[in-house]
């Protein structure tokens, strides 16, 4: 079988799997994002060489709080926060503009990529209600963009995007990611996402750039681990890291903007 079906049906199974999770109800939906983030965990700490319990406790605190009481939207805006603030930081060594290694590793390991996990659980409330077709187009749009930004980058990128980190990544996959997931956000607005236009527009925009940045860091790590993939779970794909890379980065900044803007 050629990598590009098994890439393909493993897509589909994957994508299936969290559309019919979160349309079921909340608590299924939470669970199957949680075994996926303690998968993505356990390759992350692979990646790094150390095993650390207090990363499974931090990730179980977390959706067992939000997934059994009610939490304080102030609550929910200092872990916003510090995701955020953590995520812009990781940025900086991305680019190279911090190389104090003992520092960035301490934010990687206790922020990311615990509080991009969590985020996810989070974006389908809005106004304490669930509303599971808001994570289920942050997750398209995100696929969309991955999926032509790969196609295109494939068959026409000429132009390293981050040659250093991701050499097979280019200008052109990232532009045709950020066109394809703009004219599908209009397609899915016509359909009633429960989303406004005003963040629709931010959404479309914002998820291939956030998306990108985190294909980029989660690369950064697995080229200065000496690794290709994060696992061989999914057919592929690789990991389960590899596979959540992007909607880790994505999920804070999605949260934001559905809840704040």
């Amino acid at each position: 079988m050629s990598n590009i079906i098994k890439r393909s049906i493993t897509g589909i199974l994957y994508a299936g799997l969290i559309v019919a999770s979160a349309y079921l109800n909340f608590y299924f939906f939470s669970f199957i994002i949680f075994l996926m983030s303690i998968l993505t965990i356990y390759e992350f700490q692979k990646l790094i060489l150390k095993k650390d319990i207090i990363q499974y406790l931090i990730v179980s605190f977390l959706f067992l709080l939000f997934s059994l009481t009610k939490v304080e939207k102030e609550v929910i805006n200092t872990i916003l926060f510090i995701s955020l603030l953590s995520n812009f930081i990781i940025l900086f060594w991305l680019f190279n503009f911090i190389k104090e290694k003992k520092f960035i590793k301490s934010i990687i390991m206790y922020s990311y990529p615990i509080l991009g996990c969590f985020f996810i659980i989070t974006i389908p409330y809005l106004d304490q209600s669930y509303e599971p077709t808001l994570i289920c187009f942050v997750y398209a749009i995100n696929w969309i963009n991955n999926s032509f930004a790969y196609i295109i980058g494939k068959n026409f990128g000429k132009n390293k995007l981050l040659k250093k980190v991701s050499p097979n990544k280019s200008w052109e996959g990232f532009f045709g990611g950020v066109l394809f997931s703009v004219i599908f956000s209009f397609i899915f607005f016509r359909f009633e996402v429960g989303v406004d236009f005003f963040k629709v527009i931010c959404l479309s925009l914002s998820i291939p750039v956030m998306a990108t940045l985190g294909d980029l860091v989660q690369s950064k790590i697995k080229r200065e681990a000496g690794l290709k993939d994060s696992g061989t779970l999914l057919p592929g794909h690789g990991g389960f890291f590899d596979r959540m890379d992007s909607i880790i980065f994505v999920a804070p900044w999605a949260y934001l903007v559905l809840n704040e803007f």
